[in-house]
């Protein structure tokens, strides 16, 4: 169990009125950084508005271009497919020399992770909308642990009650409305330049779900202080968050109902003098604030150290927060809203005459001509359409709108290839000019994707596979924790399970001393046609050069035994099947024994007793020379 904070002498207090300025003063600072966030999800909804415009006149058009949207999703998609496109998401590697057995055999471990337990597919599609919609997204990686009663079905089918317990490593995605950290932090890692002093995670439950919660987290973490929970259960809140409202809003959604309504808490990541000696401690607190409530104080239960939250950003800013498309598509998203309704405007008005008359004439009071709306004049024939605007300016419209829409494709980089439009280059433009623009184009966005792959995503891979190792060797906290490296020997099969079990189970070093953890894909050209392509030039290199080097790498070494030369040949033999051994692990080959030949089964040949014609070994003779196996000497007993 990680061990609860022993308060010093007034240091809880102290603690409580920290926390609640610290929440209070960050709520109050980014307020109307919120409120940006908040038009920004309207922004990239483009809402269809209820009332008509009554400038310039009644009824006229009031719609929004959805500029934002036709830049965002093209990208949205293209990292997707670009991260996901690799069937392994991160790629591990050995930084030394004790870790090269058991390096593609993790990354075969992460892979199936990500697959059947982490589903990073569906939390990345919704920290990469974050991210590009408010140009910051927040992971969380931690270990779930609950062990509560429920009503379910025995092993004889019968309803009974069982006690359910989640044990597992989880990757979550944290709203960024609902992650606090100050405004003068530029790292969450408290020991980086500028990093954050404490972070917060805020978090809403029903008030029966916390009251399950909180009597469910040992052996693995304290419960929740019972009387402190009891108390707070009285706290329900009665309204969504502000940014919970405004998607609701753009759903078209009711606002919740009394029975949803939920009790907000605070997981406060900080550090903090607990005892007052002077040293500051990392610790773990839910804390209401409304109340003022601690309901657990623990120490950083994991042993990396380090705080559970990870930052992507869609491009870097001057602080914390970075910018992301609707920020830049902003400006242009509103001039292209005001062209388009007053071209809407003018052509409505353009084809809507007016009529004007000459007074007395034969005109009955409110006769319908359309479109209704008659001027009597002095020196007016005797009917006339009279129109408020014409055509002639319509072009300087189109003109415009073509402007606004080169803008905004320069800000956000999305251009007309990579919307898959074509239509706007010349019709015999060669292909390989197009790959070449596609690459220019690729250039913006690659920056997003490697800095997804230095810190991000990489950092989260690491993680989860630290948070396996330290659960495997915690057998008094939790002992089902290693569950999971058991499941690594039926995953992978032998010997590489054995490999995962040994390093991550009986850890000689520390995990990230050992491999280093990345995410595979590079650029947005990581696409299947790459993959192909990558595939025949592999082909091509094992049939046309490796080939050839191990048959002439083999006979030399058979002209030459006993040799120098012949030493050689079989040193270079046995270092180049493994290097191709390696090389085609990196392309999850499965069946590479049938590929590469067995190194040591030819040196073993090579190296025998000549003991028929043509140096085959004998009859019923091992490769290796000597009796076959199971023989036993003429004095019984031991195998020669």
């Amino acid at each position: 169990m990680a061990d609860s904070v022993k308060w010093g002498r007034g240091r809880k207090e102290d603690f409580v009125q920290w926390a609640r300025y610290e929440l209070e003063r960050v709520r109050g600072e980014r307020s109307r950084l919120e409120a940006r966030w908040r038009d920004w999800l309207t922004l990239y909804r483009a809402p269809r508005k209820e009332a008509p415009a009554s400038i310039p006149f009644e009824g006229a058009s009031n719609r929004i271009y959805p500029a934002t949207a036709m830049a965002l999703d093209p990208i949205w998609a293209n990292l997707m497919q670009t991260v996901h496109a690799p069937q392994n998401l991160w790629t591990v590697s050995p930084l030394n020399e004790r870790w090269i057995d058991a390096a593609k055999p993790l990354q075969d471990y992460l892979q199936w992770l990500d697959l059947n337990v982490l589903k990073m597919w569906d939390t990345d599609q919704r920290v990469f909308l974050d991210m590009l919609k408010l140009g910051t997204g927040i992971y969380k990686v931690s270990w779930r642990f609950e062990q509560t009663r429920v009503t379910g079905y025995d092993e004889n089918l019968q309803r009974a009650q069982l006690l359910r317990t989640i044990n597992r490593p989880t990757v979550d995605h944290v709203s960024l409305a609902d992650f606090y950290l100050p405004p003068e932090a530029l790292n969450i890692d408290p020991d980086a330049q500028a990093g954050a002093a404490w972070c917060a995670h805020r978090f809403r439950l029903r008030p029966a779900a916390l009251a399950r919660l909180a009597k469910a987290q040992e052996p693995f973490l304290p419960n929740y202080d019972a009387e402190a929970t009891a108390m707070v259960l009285k706290f329900e809140e009665s309204a969504p968050t502000e940014q919970t409202q405004r998607q609701q809003e753009h759903d078209k959604f009711e606002t919740s109902h009394p029975w949803r309504r939920e009790v907000e808490l605070f997981e406060l990541h900080a550090r903090f003098d607990t005892t007052g000696n002077g040293i500051e401690d990392d610790i773990i607190v839910v804390y209401h604030l409304p109340s003022a409530t601690v309901l657990r104080a623990t120490f950083n239960p994991y042993t990396h150290g380090r705080r559970p939250f990870h930052a992507v950003r869609y491009l870097r800013a001057d602080g914390f927060y970075g910018i992301g498309v609707c920020e830049q598509a902003e400006m242009w998203q509103g001039i292209l809203t005001d062209v388009t309704n007053s071209a809407i405007d003018k052509a409505f008005l353009a084809n809507a005459p007016m009529f004007a008359y000459k007074e007395g004439a034969n005109i009955l009071p409110n006769e319908s001509i359309f479109p209704g709306k008659f001027w009597p004049m002095t020196e007016a024939d005797d009917l006339r359409p009279l129109f408020l605007t014409d055509n002639r300016g319509l072009i300087d419209y189109q003109v415009l709108f073509g402007l606004m829409q080169d803008g905004v494709k320069q800000r956000t980089g999305v251009t007309d290839l990579r919307m898959g439009n074509v239509g706007a280059l010349p019709s015999r433009t060669p292909a390989t000019t197009i790959q070449s623009l596609l690459q220019e184009s690729n250039t913006r966005f690659d920056l997003t994707i490697k800095d997804l792959r230095l810190s991000g995503l990489s950092d989260v891979g690491l993680q989860v596979l630290q948070l396996i190792q330290q659960q495997a060797s915690n057998v008094v906290n939790n002992p089902d924790g290693g569950r999971f490296v058991e499941l690594a020997a039926m995953v992978l099969g032998q010997p590489e399970g054995t490999f995962v079990q040994q390093a991550l189970a009986l850890p000689l070093e520390p995990l990230e001393a050992g491999v280093g953890i990345q995410l595979t894909a590079t650029s947005g050209t990581n696409n299947k046609e790459l993959q192909r392509q990558n595939f025949l030039a592999l082909m091509q290199l094992l049939t046309q050069q490796l080939a050839p080097f191990f048959v002439q790498m083999a006979m030399t070494a058979q002209q030459a035994v006993g040799t120098p030369t012949g030493e050689v040949a079989q040193s270079l033999l046995q270092g180049g099947v493994e290097l191709t051994t390696r090389l085609l692990e990196q392309f999850d080959i499965r069946n590479i024994e049938d590929i590469v030949p067995n190194a040591n089964a030819l040196v073993q040949a090579l190296s025998a007793p000549q003991g028929a014609p043509g140096g085959a070994p004998l009859p019923g003779q091992p490769l290796g020379g000597g009796q076959p196996q199971g023989m036993v000497g003429a004095t019984g007993g031991a195998p020669v």
